[in-house]
C-alpha cells in the first residue's frame, strides 16, 4: 500500500467516496434541526414579548412623571390623559394609544392602565396611592380603574 498525498476537499466531494448516510441518520439530523429552530424561535418570541411588556411598564413610569409635573403646575390635582397630552408643552409625550387614566372625584388620585403589545396582551396598573406598577387592577381606591383600552 502506497502512501499518497492528502486529498483536497474538492477532490473528496467529486469522488463521493465515504459520503453516504443512512435514512435514520438523515431523519435524525432533520429532527435535531427542527428542534433547534423551534428553540430559537421560542427564544426570539419570548424576547419580543419581554421587550413589549417592558415598554408598557416604561409608559406607566412616564405617566407617573407626567402626573407629578401636572400636579405641581395645577394646585395638587392630577390630570386625565387629555390634560396630560394637551397644550404646547404637554406633560406626557409619545405614543399613549395603549394607556387609559381614571381620576378620583376630587382629582387627588389616579389609576393608570397600560396594555402591552405582546401576543399575551399583558396589562399593568399604576396609582398615585402606591406609586408602583401592579399586575392586578387595584380595587381599594374608591373609584374604578380602567381594565381595557375600550
Amino acid at each position: 500500500m502506497a502512501i499518497t498525498q492528502p486529498r483536497t476537499l474538492t477532490q473528496v466531494l467529486k469522488d463521493k467516496r465515504a459520503l453516504s448516510a443512512s435514512l435514520p441518520e438523515v431523519l435524525g439530523a432533520i429532527v435535531i434541526s427542527v428542534i433547534v429552530l423551534g428553540l430559537v424561535g421560542a427564544g426570539i418570541g419570548a424576547g419580543i414579548a419581554f421587550a413589549q411588556d417592558s415598554g408598557a411598564k416604561a409608559t406607566l413610569e412616564s405617566v407617573k412623571s407626567a402626573q407629578l409635573l401636572y400636579q405641581a403646575k395645577n394646585g395638587g390635582v392630577f390630570g386625565d390623559l387629555d390634560a396630560l397630552t394637551a397644550g404646547e408643552a404637554p406633560a406626557l409625550t409619545g405614543d399613549v394609544a395603549n394607556v387609559r387614566i381614571a381620576l378620583s372625584d376630587d382629582n387627588r388620585n389616579y389609576c393608570a392602565f397600560a396594555q402591552s403589545g405582546s401576543m399575551f396582551g399583558t396589562t399593568y396598573w399604576l396609582t398615585a396611592k402606591t406609586g408602583t406598577i401592579l399586575e392586578a387592577a387595584p380595587t381599594d381606591l374608591g373609584f374604578a380603574c380602567p381594565t381595557s383600552l375600550d
